[in-house]
């Protein structure tokens, strides 16, 4: 081991992550198999030693490593990570149904965590999890290397495994730089929803470092949701989180940190150029915070109500069905995009909010940061109406 003996006085966890990001580089399955005996409890390490193994064709002993991270991942909550271990570990030798069966209880008697992916698959049936295991495809990306970019058409949802990336939004007209979003392991991302049409990428996603990705195909899910609709319900709801850079990521804060994806209709009224009437057109919220709001308006809405909208202070209101929840929001349009194909694309704009009186900044805020409860609720009434 003189490469690693080469970097004795870092502390353990450098030479690991040194490891891990073939800063040093081991080849030799003895040198490894030394390494672990120092860190007999790293599931990265283990997971890294069975890639090799199973690269270099010692398929029992890959086998062996892979059982082992998956357990230690488990064992130190990573869900999803486990998970993609024992995938790679039944790709090498087909479970058995009471095996499959012990993992899932296994899942179950860890617990939830608090991120997205531990979240999701910690809720789900045995014929759920499988489900999802079964057509679950790993991507590996280079720093700099980018998932998608904003506009291109939305075709996966993507879990995060390893590695950590950036969705940077669109620059805002004024704005010094534009909005950047950490995304990190157990996140969970994509457009793709509503799964029943054709959607386009919000932002551009990129790996700041060595990333592991799995990701499963819009068409697919779509497969899996109409037999097991809780799937589409939770990932619905978790693939909306968004932690601002530099933030906590301790779930109970992201909460309050974040933009806001709650599904919502929109009303925007403002004056036509053309006969100087107030006009109104319908829309549905993509993103929503305490200063701004992201609009998808309607398809019907005509181009000239859209250019008359741009040079107007538009007012806003938030509904809920037929019930206004928030009325009387000024701002103005600082931004206007179009995604989709003709004849029918879509058009967004991004509204800022003007000063708003105290109530209305109250009502705003308990809209934004509304129980889980209660958000469920909505979900559940959002996908009902999408639905049907």
């Amino acid at each position: 081991m003189n490469e690693i003996e080469q970097h004795a006085n870092p502390d353990q966890e450098s030479i690991i992550e040194q490891i891990l990001d073939d800063q040093i580089d081991i080849n030799s399955v003895e040198e490894f198999e030394d390494l672990l005996e120092v860190f007999p409890d790293n599931p990265d390490l283990y997971r890294k030693f069975a890639d090799l193994l199973a690269g270099r064709r010692h398929v029992d002993a890959a086998l062996l490593a892979y059982h082992k991270a998956a357990t230690l991942y488990l064992s130190a909550g990573l869900v999803l990570q486990s998970i993609v271990a024992k995938i790679l570990e039944w790709s090498i030798v087909k479970p058995s149904h009471r095996e499959g069966l012990d993992f899932h209880a296994k899942i179950q008697r860890k617990g939830g965590g608090d991120l997205p992916a531990q979240v999701l698959f910690s809720q789900l049936n045995y014929e759920e999890v499988v489900a999802l295991m079964l057509r679950l495809t790993r991507v590996r990306l280079s720093p700099g290397e980018a998932v998608y970019d904003a506009g291109q058409e939305s075709t996966d949802i993507y879990f995060i495994v390893s590695g950590e990336l950036t969705e940077t939004l669109p620059q805002l007209e004024g704005a010094e730089s534009a909005g950047a979003i950490a995304l990190a392991e157990n996140d969970i991302f994509g457009d793709i929803f509503p799964l029943e049409e054709e959607s386009f990428c919000r932002a551009r996603v990129e790996a700041n470092t060595a990333v592991e990705l799995v990701k499963i195909s819009k068409p697919v899910l779509k497969a899996i949701c109409y037999r097991y609709p809780r799937i589409r319900e939770l990932l619905e709801r978790l693939s909306r989180i968004r932690t601002p850079q530099g933030s906590d990521r301790a779930w109970q804060t992201v909460r309050r940190s974040c933009r806001y994806c709650l599904p919502a209709d929109i009303k925007v009224e403002f004056t036509s150029d053309a006969t100087g009437e107030k006009r109104v057109v319908q829309g549905t919220t993509r993103d929503l915070s305490t200063g701004g709001i992201c609009v998808a308006l309607k398809n019907d809405t005509a181009l000239s109500d859209i250019e008359a909208l741009l040079k107007q202070k538009p007012t806003l209101t938030i509904l809920e069905g037929n019930r206004t929840v928030i009325d009387g929001l000024n701002g103005n349009v600082a931004w206007r995009k179009t995604v989709g194909r003709m004849p029918r694309p879509t058009h967004i704009v991004g509204i800022t909010f003007d000063p708003m009186a105290e109530e209305t900044a109250i009502a705003l805020n308990a809209f934004c940061t509304i129980s889980n409860g209660e958000q469920d609720m909505i979900w559940n009434l959002w996908n009902h109406l999408v639905r049907h």
